[in-house]
């Protein structure tokens, strides 16, 4: 009895340690704010889209920024040192350059605010913006 007790109370202990970790919380606050980024950015499929998504976009760029509060360092440890946490967000950041690669391949959909929203976050580098198009296409006839 006294050892499941014991077995019992340490992984409760164990459980709710992991639940209040707050490197924990604001890893899924990341990626909550990529996915809605993410989200956002795909909605974008013809200049008639861009104004209803950018509300969203607004929204993820404000939740990323208050991201920055958080000791950096101390949340790339979590993210790098626990298991199952860094593979889905390498995903979703694939998935955004992807986005991001086609809405800067689509002229931003003549949306200044958007062009505006994305310019600090996009690569200029020649190269870069070639190997993102190539996958871009890559992906578009894996259809």
């Amino acid at each position: 009895m006294y050892k499941m007790l014991v077995s019992f109370l340490m992984a409760s202990t164990a459980i709710y340690a992991a639940e209040t970790n707050p490197m924990a919380e604001a890893c899924d606050r990341l990626v909550a704010a990529l996915e809605q980024k993410t989200a956002a950015l795909t909605r974008m499929q013809s200049e008639a889209d861009v104004d209803a998504a950018l509300d969203d976009l607004c929204a993820s760029l404000d939740a990323l920024k208050e991201q920055m509060a958080v000791d950096q360092k101390e949340l790339w440890l979590y993210i790098d040192n626990t298991e199952g946490v860094k593979q889905p967000i390498i995903d979703e950041l694939e998935r955004l350059a992807l986005q991001f690669a086609r809405i800067q391949q689509a002229g931003f959909f003549n949306n200044a605010r958007l062009r505006e929203l994305l310019a600090p976050q996009l690569i200029t580098d020649p190269e870069a913006q070639r190997a993102k198009r190539e996958k871009l296409q890559e992906i578009d006839h894996d259809d």
